[in-house]
Parts: C-alpha cells; sequence; structure tokens
C-alpha cells in the first residue's frame, strides 16, 4: 500500500531492468535438499489449504494440493494452483520506488530500504507533530494478512507505541462480523462446513460457491446425492446459480426483506422453535412484531420476486431438516451496508425459528465456518 510523506509517495515497485530479471533467476529458496516440503496456504480464506511443494536443489518445482488434508484433498483454487508463477513474475514488488513525477505517470526511481523506511519515519513523526498521534489511522485491505504477516500481530504494537487511531484495521467484512457477534455472542460461532454434507436443503445466500469456495461445493455435491436440493439466492445469474436446483435473483440491497418474509412464512407454518426461542433468546417477541410487518405480498414488491416463491422457500426452511445455509459476504457491501449487523441477525434466527442448522462466512478469519 502506498503511504503519504510529507507529500512525497513511497511505494515498493517492480523495476524490470536486465539486473531485475537475473536476480529473478536465481533460486527462490537457494539452498541443498531435494524433496517435497509441507506448507499452508497464505491467503485470507477460510479453507486454509495445505499444500505440497516439490522442490530440487533449492528451487520449487511444482506445487499441489496436500492430499492428505481432510479439507484440500489435493485441490487449489485458481488464484494458489499457479502460485509459483506468481512469485517468479516481473511484475512483482520488490523494492521501495519513490515517485519522481506527478501522480499517475507511473514515474518512480529506485532507493534503498533505508531511506524508505527514514522517510517513512519522518512522515509519520510530522503528522505526530502537527496534527496529533491520532491523526495516523491505520487501515488495511485483504489478502495475505494472518498472524505471520504482522499486521495482527506485531501491528498492533507499533500503532500502540505511536499513539495511532484505534479502529478496525479493515472495512472488509466488519459490518457482518459485527452483527455475528451482537446476534450469538461470537462471531466465530458457526457449523463445520464438512457437515454440509448431512443437509437436506441447501441455500446459497449471496455466495458463488462453484467460483470461489470450491471446496465446500464438493460437500454440497454429497448431500446433493442423497437426495438434497440446491438453492441459490444471487441477484446474478453466477456459475453456483446456474448449477442449482433453483435460483431467487432479489433486487440487489433487498436480503433483509427477504430473509423477513421467509420468517414470517415459518411464523405462519408454527414451525419456530418456541423452547429454544424462551430458553436461548432475549428480544424474540419485538423481533417477531417487525417479522409480522413483512407478509410476502410485501416482500415481493420490496425484492422483486413473486410471492409465491417466497412462499415455497419460507415453508420449505420451515419443514427441511436439517437446513444448511452459506451466507456470502456481498449482503453488507452495498448502501447501508454499515448496518449489515442488523441483516446478519435477521439470518442467524432462522436456526432458532426453524430448527435449522445454518453457517455463515461474515468474517475473514475462517473460524465462522470452522
Amino acid at each position: 500500500m502506498p503511504i503519504r510523506c510529507g507529500g512525497d509517495r513511497i511505494v515498493v515497485r517492480m523495476t524490470k531492468d536486465a539486473s531485475t530479471a537475473a536476480q529473478l533467476a536465481e533460486p527462490m529458496t537457494p539452498g541443498p535438499g531435494d524433496g517435497q516440503v509441507r506448507g499452508a496456504c497464505p491467503l485470507d480464506c477460510p479453507d486454509t489449504c495445505s499444500w505440497i511443494v516439490t522442490v530440487k536443489n533449492g528451487e520449487p518445482l511444482a506445487l499441489r494440493g496436500d492430499p492428505a488434508h481432510p479439507y484440500t484433498r489435493g485441490a487449489l483454487c485458481n488464484k494458489v494452483a499457479h502460485y509459483l508463477t506468481y512469485a517468479r513474475s516481473p511484475d512483482r514488488v520488490l523494492y521501495p520506488m519513490r515517485r519522481t513525477g506527478p501522480k499517475g505517470r507511473g514515474e518512480f526511481r529506485r532507493i534503498s530500504w533505508d531511506e524508505a523506511l527514514e522517510r517513512i519515519a519522518a512522515g509519520l513523526g510530522d503528522a505526530i507533530a502537527t496534527h496529533g498521534a491520532e491523526a495516523i489511522w491505520p487501515y488495511v485491505g485483504s489478502g495475505s494478512m494472518g498472524l505471520i504477516q504482522g499486521m495482527y500481530g506485531a501491528g498492533r504494537r507499533l500503532w500502540n507505541v505511536l499513539g495511532a487511531s484505534r479502529s478496525v484495521f479493515t472495512l472488509c467484512t466488519i459490518a457482518g462480523g459485527f452483527g455475528t457477534g451482537y446476534t450469538l455472542g461470537d462471531n466465530r460461532v458457526g457449523m463445520d462446513p464438512q457437515t454440509f454434507r448431512f443437509s437436506k436443503l441447501v441455500v446459497l445466500w449471496g455466495a458463488n460457491v462453484l467460483s470461489t469456495h470450491h471446496h465446500l461445493w464438493r460437500s454440497i455435491l454429497e448431500a446433493r446425492r442423497t437426495g438434497a436440493s440446491v438453492v441459490s439466492i444471487d441477484p446474478i445469474r453466477t456459475r453456483t446459480a446456474a448449477a442449482s436446483d433453483w435460483h431467487l435473483a432479489p433486487i440487489p440491497g433487498t436480503d433483509a426483506a427477504l430473509a423477513l418474509g421467509l420468517l414470517y412464512v415459518v411464523l405462519a407454518e408454527g414451525k419456530e422453535d418456541q423452547q429454544f426461542i424462551q430458553e436461548r433468546t432475549v428480544g424474540w417477541e419485538a423481533f417477531r412484531r417487525r417479522i409480522l410487518e413483512y407478509p410476502p405480498t410485501r416482500v415481493a414488491e420490496i425484492t422483486g420476486l413473486p410471492a409465491e416463491s417466497i412462499v415455497r422457500l419460507g415453508k420449505r426452511l420451515a419443514e427441511t431438516r436439517p437446513t444448511g445455509i452459506r451466507i456470502g459476504i456481498g449482503l453488507q457491501r452495498h448502501g447501508g451496508g454499515g448496518m449489515g449487523y442488523e441483516r446478519s441477525r435477521v439470518f442467524r434466527v432462522l436456526p432458532a425459528t426453524g430448527g435449522i442448522r445454518a453457517a455463515a462466512s461474515f468474517t475473514t478469519h475462517g473460524a465462522s465456518l470452522a
């Protein structure tokens, strides 16, 4: 990520000169030894796949999924299958570069690590001296951001020492994560993804599993072989929607209304789990009154779906045991997404009202699917 320092911009950028090409031609992991080395994918993904690297003369030659790993089972996603090629790419970011021309022209010159660190430290110091330490706002994206990468481990210590603003480091999935924790007490609560194979009804809500979570799709296919139906709720006809038994395409941003409408049908069928609600929940009566404000006819006007489809799915949710629900993170990424926790509260009440086995993937830690 670029870091602004006193009007300059310091970035780490790859130079495509002959010396760089020569360095890339050198072994990536020099040292003696042949064989296979086990490792794990560093990307921000709940699958946390295990892989095996074939090494000869210290050079990694091949990468494959670990067939002995119970979830990976020898298969890697498209992002990771060509990881070795990615690591050798001439577009890799290898050195700190300082911008020398107007912003947007891509004019940089290489500087040393010492100079880059000194400039960054000076920029942080200037910001603190001029505006106070809380003018520094730590923010990161997603990708490779585990404990080894430092942002969620040692990185916190740096910001604490500086006295920087305290905030959640990323806005990626925090709304849904907060909502799950607000409703269930902890945003790491969820179902084991491998238990999807026992489901008789699978609901994929805003989740393009076939393209982005193919290990879970394997469990879904196992469930389908034993008679389960697969329903995809997605405004777009994704690969997953096309491969499902039934696709509902609501207007984007109307998921909460759809969930309330489905719950209305569950209540109309008298299928809510009264014992669970009385023993394990707080605020049910107020929520029940809210649900009754969303009959299928009103929800149909909001979502653009036929009222008959809402009633049909609601009845299936009320009657089918067990049901597995996989919720994607896109539900909170729209106007009003900052209140995504209210939407996740709606979805998370489904198990209580219908005895449904449910899972959500609102967090990037993977724990909600572990």
